[in-house]
């Protein structure tokens, strides 16, 4: 989704399934356990067996292959995401990152959001992808021997400033993402390769609540696991070029080394 303006309030309208707790700042509630559990356990056969799956090609999902400083945080490579809670597009990206993250470590208290209409209503998008259903990572907690996560959710679901990046976090995203054209979602993988827009069309998922889409990750055929697993296998050879491809049981399984093969491999180098 590239960004023209996002200083803008919208009305966030919350689908009936949504968790029954108190919204969190972001307009996200925390995830039901079973969301929570499948979404941080795919199967890694199932993972092996989609590969790259079906992704977007570099005309809507840009891909750059870094070549400035490793980008650290407490001495290990940072999984560092950039988005808004009311783009579809970064609630379509979220899904991967989480299983992505878990696959290197634990990843706890997430949370379930609605992207809402805002995407539609007053930037008047075509498709606007409403109501696209992702995971919240705003108060999500993340132990790992091997990397480190920053999330910067810029704006709330209703268009309003939530939170602001640090000077570097901004290199970091200049770096493949200027100001001039930044568009959202962008992932930095550890200064190794930058990220920008969803990796899929947020409509793979129109018409389904967190639970329908957690459900199916496990099954290889489906065309919302093809998505988002494959996705994910992206992210994790991203980040395993960061980490010097630790754990290798990870980075050397067969589906993290086809979707790097077929997606990393072909892009160049930042300026």
């Amino acid at each position: 989704m590239r960004r023209t303006s996002i200083l803008f309030g919208a009305l966030l309208l919350l689908i009936a399934d949504a968790a029954p707790a108190a919204a969190r700042t972001d307009g996200s509630t925390p995830a039901p356990a079973q969301v929570s559990k499948l979404v941080t356990h795919v199967p890694a056969s199932t993972l092996n067996q989609v590969g790259v799956g079906k992704l977007w090609g570099p005309s809507e999902f840009s891909v750059t292959k870094l070549s400035g400083s490793p980008f650290t945080s407490g001495g290990k490579p940072d999984l560092l995401n950039f988005e808004l809670a009311w783009c579809p597009h970064c609630e379509a990206n979220s899904w991967a990152l989480a299983i992505t993250l878990s696959r290197f470590g634990t990843l706890s208290h997430l949370g379930v959001i609605d992207s809402g209409t805002l995407y539609g209503t007053k930037f008047h998008a075509k498709p606007s992808y409403p109501h696209t259903k992702g995971l919240s990572f705003f108060h999500a907690v993340y132990k790992s021997s091997y990397l480190s996560f920053s999330n910067v959710i810029l704006e709330n679901v209703k268009g309003q400033n939530l939170q602001k990046p640090t000077k570097r976090e901004e290199a970091a995203l200049d770096t493949f993402d200027p100001p001039a054209s930044q568009g959202f979602p962008a992932v930095d993988a550890g200064g190794a390769y930058g990220f920008i827009n969803s990796g899929y069309s947020p409509g793979v998922l129109a018409g389904k609540s967190w639970k329908q889409i957690a459900g199916v990750l496990a099954s290889p055929t489906n065309r919302i696991a093809q998505s988002i697993d494959g996705l994910a296998n992206l992210f994790t050879a991203a980040m395993c070029v960061s980490d010097g491809g630790k754990p290798a049981t990870v980075c050397n399984s067969a589906g993290v080394v086809a979707a790097g093969k077929a997606r990393l491999s072909a892009y160049p180098i930042a300026p």
